[in-house]
């Protein structure tokens, strides 16, 4: 892409950015709401997502950007469902979104980038540790010392039950394939 093409690909794209969040100030004004509140954690999401715009615009040589896009995306999207719920007790178990399963994420996605399969799989490995420990610590805080109350209710009548079921049938598939 040539350099004209892209300082006006870019001018555009900061050029609409800056409406939208104008406008969003301006309705958030008008309907009194808190958009700064609900939105702040975007200030950390949209740097994460430009490493992956740097990645594209480099090319393959532009890989390894998807390790800190994704980390640093995963932080503005854990802190943005926080912000949401206003439950920051999770970062007990949360953490593990970042390491290893964003970093994972962004080595699978800089392999897939940069077509190294052997990449692909440690990423994706690193990444089903990561969920693993995830679920685990997850279970470990809600369901057993129900940490933020979430046992009560539809989530603990229902919902813990049918996970504890999912998590019965991942292991008996994983038991029942056949060995390489």
């Amino acid at each position: 892409m040539n350099p004209e093409r892209t300082r006006s690909l870019a001018s555009f794209a900061v050029g609409a950015a800056l409406i939208a969040l104008g406008a969003l100030f301006l309705l958030g004004a008008l309907f009194q709401i808190n958009v700064w509140g609900a939105l702040w954690p975007f200030f950390i999401i949209v740097p994460g997502l430009l490493f992956f715009v740097g990645m594209v615009a480099l090319g393959k040589p532009g890989a390894p950007l998807a390790v800190p896009g994704s980390i640093v995306t995963m932080v503005g999207l854990i802190l943005f469902l926080q912000n949401l719920t206003g439950i920051w007790s999770t970062w007990a178990y949360a953490w593990a979104l970042i390491f290893p399963t964003a970093v994972g994420v962004g080595v699978a996605i800089a392999g897939l980038w940069s077509d190294d399969a052997r990449t692909v799989r440690v990423g994706s490995v690193m990444a089903g540790i990561g969920l693993a420990i995830l679920l685990f610590f997850a279970f470990f805080f809600e369901v057993i010392l129900n940490l933020n109350g979430l046992r009560n209710g539809v989530f603990g009548s229902i919902l813990i039950p049918v996970a504890i079921i999912a998590a019965g049938v991942v292991f008996l598939i994983f038991a029942l394939r056949p060995r390489r």
